[in-house]
């Protein structure tokens, strides 16, 4: 996952949303089932598309080669727990015999026309794995939830303020897992399914190419080969540019492998004396 800037709310988008929230909060007034419009956040999934340079929020899959959605970080309507965790079936991509069960119909309606709680991701990740999951730190959740209460998400968000590489890490074929047991990052990694087969065999080539030049600057530096050590952080700023595909991966391999977090990458050098 990546960290991204989120899309600038647009201009009127308040009167925009105004007359939805109104008919979902007079549905939850009366004891009703929430009504939604949802061709108010199909109108600016291209927004998101952009923002995301294309890339669903989740897996960071480009979005050429799925048709993807707008997904609701915080549940809109049930809010679900994992009964099963199921698994993947090669080579369809097919998620088998994962469950969940229902916790409450009613979730986080009040987030409906949030602008900051909405993300493009694709629907591998959104239909097949994380459905109505939303995992929270805190042992006794509030159901329904209210609006102004106090939770903890563990679910990491792409338009969030924790940084996902202090979470997750990757293996040299792609593999991910959990960065010091963190909770974000196993929460992440099972909602998101972001251990799929599929997803590792297309993160192979990029983690691959990552470690690569990780090893390099190693020698480089340890050689004081400044031209090597300048090429090897070059050619990982390349790859973990937040336009390229998987650079969360690329930008969570550095963190783990050089222990220093991405911003400081472009650093390194002068850092060592070269």
């Amino acid at each position: 996952m990546l960290l991204f800037k989120g899309p600038k709310w647009p201009t009127g988008f308040a009167n925009e949303v105004r007359a939805a929230e109104e008919v979902v909060r007079k549905d939850i007034a009366a004891g009703r089932a929430p009504r939604f419009d949802e061709r108010i956040w199909k109108r600016h999934k291209s927004a998101f598309i952009a923002a995301q340079h294309g890339k669903c929020g989740y897996c960071e899959v480009s979005s050429l080669n799925h048709p993807g959605a707008v997904e609701h970080y915080a549940p809109k309507s049930a809010i679900q727990e994992l009964a099963a965790e199921g698994a993947e079936l090669a080579p369809t991509a097919t998620v088998h015999k994962r469950k969940t069960r229902t916790l409450c119909d009613t979730g986080y309606w009040w987030l409906a026309y949030n602008w900051d709680n909405w993300l493009f991701a694709c629907e591998r990740c959104n239909s097949a794995w994380k459905r109505g999951l939303f995992p929270i730190r805190e042992k006794r959740r509030m159901l329904p939830p209210r609006r102004g209460m106090k939770e903890t998400p563990l679910l990491l968000n792409p338009f969030g303020t924790v940084e996902p590489s202090d979470h997750l890490c990757f293996s040299r074929v792609g593999q991910v897992s959990t960065r010091d047991h963190s909770d974000h990052g196993d929460a992440t990694i099972q909602v998101c399914g972001l251990d799929r087969e599929s997803l590792r065999r297309v993160r192979e080539g990029i983690a691959a190419d990552t470690y690569r030049h990780v090893d390099r600057l190693f020698v480089g530096l340890l050689e004081r080969n400044v031209r090597k050590a300048h090429d090897a952080v070059d050619d990982l700023l390349s790859l973990g540019t937040e336009t390229r595909a998987h650079a969360g991966m690329v930008r969570s391999i550095v963190r783990a492998q050089l222990g220093l977090p991405w911003t400081d990458l472009k650093r390194l050098l002068p850092l060592t004396g070269l």
